[in-house]
């Protein structure tokens, strides 16, 4: 379970009414669209697959270098990002 802590930022008016649409039309909680860009934003996402990927495959007893485990959390990634544009398309 992951912990939120309130955040108070000052956002330009265009900005907040992209944000406010693009969280709309892509059916998910405008904190959650600001989660994501930051994720993105500070590299946070690929590293978070990768180290769960790791995390995986460590418990199952499967070792992958770090070349293997790079790409399968890039795959994973790409698999993610086409199931939402899937999702939004439906």
């Amino acid at each position: 379970m992951k912990v939120c802590k309130p955040l108070t930022v000052n956002v330009d008016e265009h900005v907040l009414e992209v944000l406010q649409r693009t969280a709309a039309n892509d059916g998910v909680q405008e904190d959650e669209l600001v989660h994501e860009a930051l994720r993105r934003y500070l590299g946070l996402r690929g590293l978070a697959v990768l180290d769960d990927v790791t995390r995986k495959r460590s418990e199952r007893g499967v070792r992958l270098d770090e070349g293997a485990a790079m790409a399968l959390a890039v795959s994973e990634v790409r698999a993610a990002r086409a199931e939402r544009r899937r999702a939004r398309g439906a």
